[in-house]
């Protein structure tokens, strides 16, 4: 049987982005939150601004980013923890401050349910995003730690759905590194989750709530990942049938996030959505699998490139 780990390495080496190694989009990262703190300043010139700190999440602050398809935009996403309670403003209200100091220029800025998105074109395509997740810092817990709450809600959104959401976004990350002590399993642990967000991009629509989100292929990754030293092919295939292994006998998945606010990753999916999304599955189990049994490296790499795409080298 042929070893495809150069394969896979080169095709990781191809579709990963490192938020540290790319200068254009830190720049855009940076000049956003040099705006919001210009912005705050213009809003509360009578009075004090409020000051927040920021950090990157999400697939950059996890070092999970995957390169975008062609007409697809880069997802950037940054936390945004202002130094407030929630009990003096409501959830809506500051999130409208950071959309008043940012909606300036060319870029388009919009409220989400669970961010605010600041949009960037570029020849009149999507070139990039920026999601603002906007955090309140509390009181210190009974452990001694400063409780974090995420503002979630639409300016339309019913008041009961308006809300400060218990939070801990630095915990993810930490969580992740304590579980992969080992540098090489935690450096497996995210090449694999950087094969599966380029076989859902490449698999599934990108509108609507067909394709799965990346924080819930991250999820499923971190229940079931094994590491096997060099050799990728085995690693993924192993995960891709423990991802298939949680789909309940009507075809149907719930993963929590493993940190607050515990919440289920697939919730958005239809029923019909999360059978395709099994179907998917087992096509890539199936290819995976005659893949490690091929002979040739020739036929084995043609096959993963159905499921991959282009990007997945042919020798």
């Amino acid at each position: 049987m042929v070893n495809l780990q150069t394969q896979f390495k080169k095709f990781h080496n191809t579709i990963k982005v490192d938020f540290d190694d790319n200068q254009p989009l830190r720049d855009k990262r940076n000049l956003i939150i040099d705006n919001l703190k210009d912005g705050l300043e213009k809003q509360f010139f009578r009075n004090k601004a409020p000051t927040f700190n920021s950090f990157n999440q999400g697939s950059y602050g996890l070092a999970t980013g995957v390169e975008p398809l062609p007409k697809e935009d880069y997802d950037i996403d940054v936390g945004i923890i202002f130094n407030l309670s929630k009990n003096l403003y409501q959830p809506v209200e500051v999130k409208k401050w950071v959309y008043t100091a940012l909606n300036t220029g060319a870029r388009t800025v919009e409220i989400k349910k669970p961010c605010v998105r600041v949009q960037y074109h570029l020849n009149n395509e999507k070139s990039f995003h920026v999601d603002l997740a906007i955090y309140s810092l509390g009181k210190k817990d009974d452990g001694g730690n400063k409780t974090t709450h995420i503002a979630k809600g639409l300016i339309k959104s019913p008041e009961d759905e308006k809300i400060w959401e218990l939070s801990e976004p630095y915990k993810l990350k930490e969580l992740l590194e304590s579980e992969f002590a080992d540098s090489l399993d935690r450096e497996q642990f995210r090449r694999i989750i950087r094969y599966l967000k380029r076989w859902k991009d490449y698999n599934f629509c990108s509108t609507g709530t067909e394709r799965p989100t990346g924080i819930a292929i991250t999820a499923c990754c971190y229940e079931v990942f094994t590491p096997e030293k060099d050799n990728d092919l085995r690693s993924l295939l192993n995960v891709v049938s423990g991802i298939i292994g949680m789909f309940s006998g009507n075809n149907q998945i719930s993963v929590k996030l493993p940190v607050q606010p515990y919440n289920d990753l697939f919730k958005k999916m239809t029923n019909i959505q999360m059978t395709s999304m099994k179907t998917k599955l087992i096509n890539l189990q199936n290819t995976l699998t005659a893949a490690s049994q091929e002979p040739y490296t020739f036929n084995a790499c043609a096959s993963l490139r159905k499921v991959f795409g282009s990007d997945f080298p042919g020798l």
